[in-house]
């Protein structure tokens, strides 16, 4: 009787561990270009001032090209960018167009 109930707990464990490593990967990546700062600050290794650094650089340059952009930024280095490059993505309908200015 002791092992059912040992066999019938470990079930239980490795079901739930099943279930949440299946729910880990459920999020689609966040787009660079329309990433809010609460958003970027979600991610791992970002905080507020790197998230305020991300969209300074975005704002400046009218959005992100690709993802590889995201090193110009000052605090975020290959370390960090190889580590956050499978949670993000750029979507180039989301780039903002530089407006020219008129004389």
């Amino acid at each position: 009787m002791r092992n059912v109930f040992a066999f019938l707990c470990l079930g239980l464990l490795l079901l739930s561990g099943a279930a949440q490593a299946g729910s880990d990967g459920a999020k689609p990546p966040l787009d660079l270009n329309r990433a809010t700062a609460e958003q970027l600050e979600a991610l791992p290794g970002i905080g507020e001032v790197k998230a305020a650094a991300i969209l300074a650089v975005r704002d400046a340059n009218g959005g992100f090209q690709s993802v590889e952009e995201l090193e110009a930024v000052r605090g975020i280095g290959p370390a960090l960018a190889m580590k956050l490059k499978p949670l993000l993505k750029v979507d180039s309908q989301g780039r903002k167009r530089v407006k020219a200015s008129n004389p």
